[in-house]
Order: structure tokens, then sequence, then C-alpha cells
């Protein structure tokens, strides 16, 4: 029987990062796998030229729900009055993508799933206001005791919500998140000369991705790039939103006189970015706290070799296909880069057993799990 499912899609249509990227991949594979139901957008539409692409190519399998002209504002309108619209379509299931469902639940015909993607909020405290805290916290705790159906990107974000928010173990399911299918096939030599020129890439280059913030410690990238020999100290490609945290990455460099091998690349396109992958030489990702870790699964469908961190829940992403180091030694970093890059046996074992790991988190594979949780909490 075909089902009628609603989702918060704020990040989905206007967010270009990891949670949007998360919510768009996420519909896309229901939409494309479970064409059968009737699905339905919840927010304004889209204005970024990505996510609106995003938006044309499924408008004729969803149906867009927007807040009314008349009401206060988009926030109050999703965190309250969009329950009028859950109620009024009748929903099967709601799915808030991103932490949230709406407050004041009311509808007893709907089931409620909410995706919790990581406690940053109790674990990396000094990089949000206080008043952000306490907002984002309010939501966490009142979708986690309002939920039927809880739903963590890793078995770190379940033990969290266990062991920091005492959620019952029972009301939490892990369903992995997947990537974008663009990372699934290689691009052709003329794209990739394309995507070389366009972004002036070095010939030969290390790459990370992913938010500009201290947690990412990306200062030890840069350290650990100071220590190796000359004839594989590669360029590092920084791919990730600018900010003032750039400053100091800027002047570690030059501590190390870096300078003229680290490259920052403010904005990539969906499209783009994958061959930023295929181009590279390792993915070096010492994160020192992550909910998931969804540059590793990008770039072990691109047959990319991950150097990452030991702690926390990457090795659930990396599998077999990443080298795990402590994050807090760059000598470890250096020692692991230098290991890799310098034995072909070892590089193409780690890009066979990544290839082969990360196909657990292919789309086809986490829409089926997820439609599977659907029906189950409907039963």
């Amino acid at each position: 029987m075909p089902l009628k499912i609603g989702f918060d899609s704020k990040r989905a249509l206007h967010n270009t990062r990891g949670l949007g990227n998360y919510s768009r991949n996420l519909i896309s594979g229901l939409v494309n796998y479970y064409p059968e139901n009737s699905y339905y957008l919840f927010g304004k539409s889209a204005k970024n030229t990505e996510c609106v692409r995003w938006q044309n190519q499924i408008s004729n399998q969803t149906t867009l729900i927007s807040p009314g002209p008349s009401l206060p504002g988009k926030a109050l309108w999703r965190s309250y009055f969009s329950e009028d619209e859950i109620r009024k379509q009748q929903l099967d299931i709601f799915h808030g993508l991103s932490h949230e469902i709406p407050f004041k639940k009311k509808n007893k015909h709907t089931k409620y799933v909410v995706t919790i993607h990581d406690l940053f909020v109790f674990r990396l405290k000094n990089e949000f206001k206080w008043i952000d805290r306490k907002i984002y916290l309010a939501k966490i705790k009142y979708s986690c005791r309002h939920a039927d159906l809880i739903i963590a990107v890793s078995e770190q974000t379940k033990k969290d919500l266990i062991d920091l928010l005492h959620v019952t173990e029972e009301k939490i399911v892990v369903n992995y998140q997947s990537c974008s299918d663009l990372y699934y096939e290689e691009k052709n030599d003329e794209w990739k000369q394309r995507v070389k020129k366009a972004y002036q890439l070095p010939n030969r280059f290390y790459l990370f991705v992913g938010a500009l913030v201290k947690h990412k410690n990306i200062e030890r990238i840069i350290e650990a790039i100071a220590l190796l020999p000359l004839e594989i100290q590669y360029p590092l490609v920084i791919v990730g939103r600018e900010n003032s945290y750039k400053n100091e990455l800027i002047a570690i460099a030059r501590k190390f006189k870096l300078e003229e091998k680290i490259q920052f690349v403010d904005f990539v396109t969906g499209e783009d970015l994958p061959v930023l992958y295929q181009l590279a030489e390792l993915l070096i990702w010492p994160s020192l706290f992550e909910g998931f870790g969804i540059p590793i699964i990008e770039a072990l469908f691109s047959k990319l070799p991950v150097i990452t961190s030991n702690l926390g829940c990457v090795a659930e992403a990396g599998g077999e296909g990443a080298v795990y180091v402590d994050p807090e030694q760059a000598s470890a970093i250096a020692s692991a880069i230098e290991s890799v890059i310098t034995d072909d046996t070892l590089y193409a074992k780690l890009r066979e057993k990544g290839h082969a790991h990360v196909q657990k988190f292919h789309i086809k594979n986490t829409s089926r799990h997820l439609m599977e949780l659907y029906k189950s909490v409907l039963k």
C-alpha cells in the first residue's frame, strides 16, 4: 500500500553543505527507488542554483508545502504551524531530517521520525553561542521524547543519545547515510581537465573536505605535511566555506614555510566535487569528533584511500579503506601519509577494500533500510 511521507525540507531546499546533502540524498533515494509513494517537502522553494536544480529534478514526484504569506516567520511555521498541514494531508510518516519535529504534536494518524546526526552541542560547547546551545538542545530533547522512531546516523551518535540524553535504546535505530550517486562512476579525462583548470588544482595534491572549524583538526594536517620528505610534500587542497579560521591556518602554514602549498577552495559544485576526489592522492581527515564522516564515504566511492582519526565513529565509515591514526600527533599523520603514498601495493589494497566496504552505503541499500524502518513504525 503506498505511503504518504512528509519531510522537513528546510536544509534540502536551502543548504548546500552536510545536512542539506544528507536531506537531498535521502529524499532522492526514496523518490527513485520507491516511486509508488507520495512525498511532501515542507519548506520554502529553493533559491540557490544547486538546490533549485535538485528541486526541479524531483518536482514531478513531490509536492511542496510552503508557509502561507500571513504567517510571522519561517522558523515559527517549521517548529509549530507546519503541524496543521501534516494533519491536513493525513501523512503516514513525517520525518524531521535534522534534529527536530514540530512542537505541539497533535496528529494521531501520523508517525513521527527524527534523524539525529550528532550531539556536538555537548561535545563541542565552545563552537556554539550559549543561546544557540539552549535552543538546539531543547529541540533535540523534545524530538527524542515525542518521536515514534529516532534515526541515528552512526553507532557513535546512538551511544551519545543513550549516554548523554538517556534516550531509551529501543527507540533508536542506526540508518547510515549515503552520498550522491555522482560519486559512483569515474569521470572522463575531459571532465577532469576542465575541473582541474577551473579550480587551478596542482598536478598532485592531498585533499581535505569539510567545514573550516577547529575540531576538524586541519592544522595537524599542515604540521604533518611539513614533516614529509620533500618528494612527497604535495600541496594540500582544503575545500570548505572560508571563515576566520582560515587566517589561523594560513599563519600555521607560514610558520612551516608551506604558504605556497596550501590552497583554499571556498566552493565546489556538487557535480565537480567528485572529480576532486578522483584527482587527489589521499583524503586526509583527522577530525577530533564526528557524527559520521560523509567525506570518507565520498572518498571510498571515488577509490581514494583515506587517512583519518582513530577516535569516535569514523571507522564505521572507513572500514578497511582507511588508515587510522592518533589525530593529535602530526608525526603519526605524516608517517601514515608516507606509508601509503610510497607503497603501491598498500595503496591499491586500500582502494580495493575501501570500495568494497562502501557499497553498504550505496543509496539503494540505505533507502531500502529506511523504507523498512518506516513500515515497521507503522505496524
